[in-house]
């Protein structure tokens, strides 16, 4: 499941021509291109114990975490001693969602210099500022630069895969609003993949004109969550351009901060509640939702507190079969709002919600597995030996546990031992518990391992069983169908991702 992170600060003052070209800043306003500043962040984060579970983290993160083997002792250990005291509890996404929102708040490396003064940054900045005099330190000792250098062709091909599916959005979305492309003013949207990001995690960010969406290693394209960010970089600037009259403004700020249950996002800033009570009615009519499966997705829109969902929702029906563009319409849709419909539709909404579901207790982990997690840990922050150990001992006590034998079998490709990764990839793929993340990337690597033996034949049937299994983490489909068309070479694919 998709995690998403969406954060909007210091005020919404928010552009289009198809995404073109390569990855190098362009004059258009929506870009996808990987951002060193979140590299370098996110690098030093790793190495400071971010975790990534093996089966789930891109195989890349792994090949970039090994640049940095020899990273001095005394620097590892202040990253480590930083990050860890300013975990709050939190799990490996939390963490990384504040210093992604710390990156994008600084200039370019060597200086890193923030943007802001300290004290305007926002919160989840705010809280490890600090850091970055560690990132400064760690991209000169580091020789960061080399390292992004020899791993971009690996991002570039990433922003050629997701591009037709960024653009496709982009045209159904500018298609319903009837907007002309290119009317973006001076704002501008970043689409930015990044392999060292907690996988399946979606991070939103929006900094005065500027939009970011950064993204970690998924199965395929978050599509609903790239929608929801566009339609913010669309829309926003009409609530700031076509308010509300001045006594419906009053009325709505009164029900939102005197209602119980409303998320504190909405409670006081009115153009945030028009603009997502009018994003969540867009994405049900583009989806062109069931009537009764609408009807619950706004009444818990309206939960949250997007309380104008259901107008607009009634609006765009009567937008849709009129000939203007949402420019032209969207005045109309902001004087026909009701404030006196409020306390009803609220009330509806709230005796409409589900019965909540009792949680269950948080199961504690066996011994056994906490030694699977730490063994992960361990391999992600590139501590090899005390990875191989672990793992070890799992496989000890449980001789078929898939996920530890694949954990052998990275280790051991990565050490160039390529009779011994066959082997625990062989294991892992017959292994009962193992996922079939795992399995497919175990027959992939095995393809690997036979390609650089020159024995195509049995690389192909390994390709062959990946693309059988039908799991697609990390863009498994995409790597084995490439392993099927032309054999894989360590040396042209280096860095492997």
């Amino acid at each position: 499941m998709t995690k998403i992170f969406d954060s909007r600060w210091m005020g919404l003052l928010f552009c289009f021509g198809l995404l073109t070209g390569g990855a190098s800043a362009q004059t258009t306003s929506i870009q996808i291109q990987p951002d060193i500043r979140i590299f370098v962040v996110l690098a030093a984060l790793q190495e400071a114990g971010l975790e990534a579970n093996a089966a789930e983290a891109h195989p890349s993160r792994a090949s970039i975490s090994r640049e940095f083997q020899a990273l001095p002792a005394e620097l590892r250990g202040k990253l480590q001693k930083f990050y860890q005291s300013h975990m709050e509890g939190k799990k490996a996404e939390d963490q990384a969602a504040k210093y992604i929102s710390l990156a994008l708040m600084t200039e370019s490396p060597p200086d890193f210099k923030l943007v802001l003064p300290a004290n305007q940054l926002p919160p989840d900045a705010f809280s490890v500022r600090e850091f970055l005099e560690l990132v400064k330190e760690f991209y000169a000792s580091a020789k960061v630069e080399a390292v992004w250098s020899r791993h971009r062709a690996r991002y570039d091909q990433v922003v050629v895969e997701y591009r037709p599916a960024i653009n496709q959005i982009i045209l159904l979305t500018d298609g319903y609003l009837r907007m002309a492309s290119g009317s973006f003013l001076d704002r501008q949207l970043f689409i930015i993949p990044e392999f060292l990001a907690p996988p399946n995690a979606f991070n939103a960010r929006t900094y005065r004109d500027s939009y970011y969406l950064v993204f970690g290693p998924a199965g395929k394209l978050a599509a609903d969550e790239f929608r929801h960010q566009y339609l913010h970089f669309l829309l926003d600037p009409y609530a700031l351009r076509f308010t509300l009259a001045r006594d419906k403004r009053a009325a709505l700020l009164k029900f939102m901060e005197t209602t119980p249950g409303i998320d504190a996002s909405y409670r006081n800033d009115l153009q945030f509640v028009i603009t997502e009570s009018l994003i969540r009615a867009v994405e049900l009519r583009m989806k062109k939702a069931p009537e009764a499966e609408a009807a619950l997705e706004l009444d818990s829109a309206i939960r949250g507190g997007a309380v104008l969902a259901k107008q607009l929702y009634r609006e765009l029906q009567t937008f849709e079969a009129g000939p203007e563009g949402i420019r032209i319409y969207y005045p109309t849709m902001m004087k026909n709002v009701e404030m006196d419909s409020l306390p009803t539709a609220f009330a509806e909404a709230q005796k409409n919600a589900p019965p909540p579901q009792q949680k269950a207790e948080p199961r504690e982990l066996s011994a056994l597995e906490k030694l699977l997690r730490q063994a992960n840990i361990n391999l992600a922050a590139n501590n090899l030996e005390a990875a191989v150990e672990q793992f070890q001992q799992v496989v000890e006590n449980d001789a078929a546990n898939g996920e530890a034998l694949y954990g052998l079998g990275l280790v051991a490709s990565m050490k160039n031992k390529r009779e011994i990764a066959a082997d625990y990839f062989s294991r892992a793929v017959q292994s009962p518990t193992a996922s079939k993340s795992v399995k497919v990337w175990a027959h992939i690597y095995l393809g690997r391992l036979f390609d650089v033996d020159q024995k195509r034949t049995e690389a192909l049937q390994q390709y062959q069983s990946a693309i059988a299994l039908g799991d697609n983490t990390r863009n498994a489909q995409d790597a084995a169908q490439r392993g099927l068309r032309e054999p894989f070479s360590a040396r042209k694919a280096a860095p492997s991702p």
